[in-house]
């Protein structure tokens, strides 16, 4: 077999000659996006040759004093917040900087059981003591839902001293719960907020949006380049609170050398909320639900509406949670949709996840409900025998102390009782069943080897074998 010369480059290129329906990230749809006006074509049609450095008269993101502190601050007013910075290394940096900004080591903190993954490297790295907040399992349509009111007091009335929250909103289905009031209540309690927004950059620039809760958070993080017409990599980190190490934390956690094409795409992101996204979404989602009541009918799918969730969620109708019937694979569904050139943004258990765009128009509506239609449901069948847990493992040691010990590689039955290295995340759900420095018990090992039997994926398992502490 001959080696390409440029595997990568060519490999992206023969995938845009696909010309795939792209219902997935990046939000600028690969550069469609940018299309909505003369100034975002100028931009798109140019973006080789606008790649520059530091220079006379172009500012500098790690000491801004002219146009990107201009443009920064008409973010700042966009989103209504005290103080708004272009991340270019992702919502990750973000949440790493807030987590800095916030809190000093040693604080407790509140944490969602199922946060991205940046999140619990800035527990470690911050060497922060940490009580989960558990999530919920929404077994009917099989998706996660995140915590609610009582569960998140629940994990305030375990901990001992915690000095803030973080929380995810929305989740990676677009699913949010209604946390405005418990907030309020914990900012009021001295708690510092911090806010992964990632998946809702766009929420309330349009009153069918759920709301947004920026204003609210001490920190909050967006990913621009999900739902925006922004470049991979290009996100917003918004601050209500004034902090004179924040600056110290974003050039410590940020290249030297950002690039001016994706600051350029975030400045363009925020034009684009101020300047159209009010009318764009509103067309948008009129066309997205007449749709999906079409697409419902077929009777194949099932795309969520706000009321198969339980009270007190909201539900982002720019995109589709679409959910089968038990019996049927996700996976598979989005395995089928690759072959009718439609690229979902990803697949769980039970359905996929479409990110809509303002970018898509009715004949992509009429693609997606065709492919649907066309779909022999009996290729999506899966024999399994999984159900969803609902385990709550001790912990009893920090994710940073567990980072600094030794450990060993154990077989799965001979580790009741220890003290687990790593996490331990079986999909379905993806919600992590046991985290670092929690106890390995026998209900534990059960629901692993239950998983194994029926051929699913378990991270943090290699060859039947757990990593332990070895102590």
């Amino acid at each position: 077999m001959i080696k390409k010369e440029l595997p990568l480059l060519e490999e992206l290129l023969k995938y845009h000659k696909e010309n795939n329906l792209i219902l997935s990230m990046p939000g600028n749809k690969c550069g469609k996006g940018f299309l909505r006006d003369d100034i975002g074509r100028k931009f798109v049609n140019n973006l080789g040759f606008l790649d520059i450095t530091e220079v006379e008269p172009l500012d500098n993101l790690h000491c801004p004093e002219g146009i990107i502190k201009e443009a920064q601050d008409l973010l700042s007013k966009t989103y209504g917040v005290k103080k708004a910075y272009f991340m270019v290394n992702g919502s990750s940096g973000g949440n790493l900087v807030s987590i800095f900004s916030a809190f000093i080591e040693g604080d407790e903190v509140l944490v969602e059981r199922n946060c991205h993954k940046s999140i619990y490297n800035g527990l470690i790295l911050r060497k922060l003591k940490v009580t989960y907040i558990e999530p919920i399992i929404d077994k009917k349509n099989g998706v996660f839902l995140p915590p609610n009111e009582e569960n998140i007091y629940k994990a305030l009335k375990k901990a001992n001293n915690p000095k803030g929250i973080i929380l995810t909103y929305p989740n990676y289905f677009g699913i949010c719960y209604d946390i405005e009031n418990v907030i309020k209540d914990l900012k009021g309690k001295g708690m510092k907020i911090i806010i992964d927004g990632a998946h809702g950059a766009h929420f309330g620039v349009n009153e069918k949006l759920p709301k947004s809760i920026v204003a609210l958070g001490d920190y909050v993080v967006l990913s621009a380049h999900k739902t925006l017409p922004a470049l991979t990599q290009g996100s917003y980190l918004l601050v209500n609170e004034y902090n004179n190490n924040i600056e110290f934390y974003i050039s410590a956690f940020m290249t030297t050398s950002p690039s001016y094409l994706i600051m350029a795409s975030l400045d363009y992101g925020r034009y684009y909320l101020d300047k159209y996204a009010d009318q764009d979404y509103e067309k948008l989602i009129i066309l997205a639900e007449e749709w999906k009541k079409k697409i419902n009918t077929i009777n194949k799918v099932h795309i969520l509406n706000k009321d198969d969730l339980e009270d007190g969620y909201d539900l982002d109708l720019s995109r589709y949670l679409i959910v089968l019937k038990d019996g049927y694979s996700g996976h598979k569904l989005l395995d089928y949709l690759r072959t009718k050139k439609i690229q979902a943004e990803m697949s769980f258990s039970s359905g996929v996840v479409l990110i809509l765009s303002p970018f898509n128009a009715e004949k992509d509506f009429e693609y997606i409900y065709n492919s649907i239609n066309e779909l022999d449901l009996n290729s999506l069948k899966e024999n399994s025998n999984i159900e969803y847990y609902n385990v709550i493992p001790s912990k009893v040691m920090e994710p940073y102390e567990v980072f600094e010990s030794e450990w060993k590689f154990v077989d799965i039955e001979q580790c009741e009782g220890e003290i687990s290295k790593d996490a331990i995340v079986p999909y379905p759900p993806g919600i992590p069943l046991i985290c670092a420095g929690e106890i390995i018990s026998k209900e534990i090992i059960e629901i692993i080897n239950n998983y194994i039997e029926n051929n699913k994926t378990v991270i943090g398992v290699v060859n039947k074998r757990l990593k332990i502490l070895d102590v």
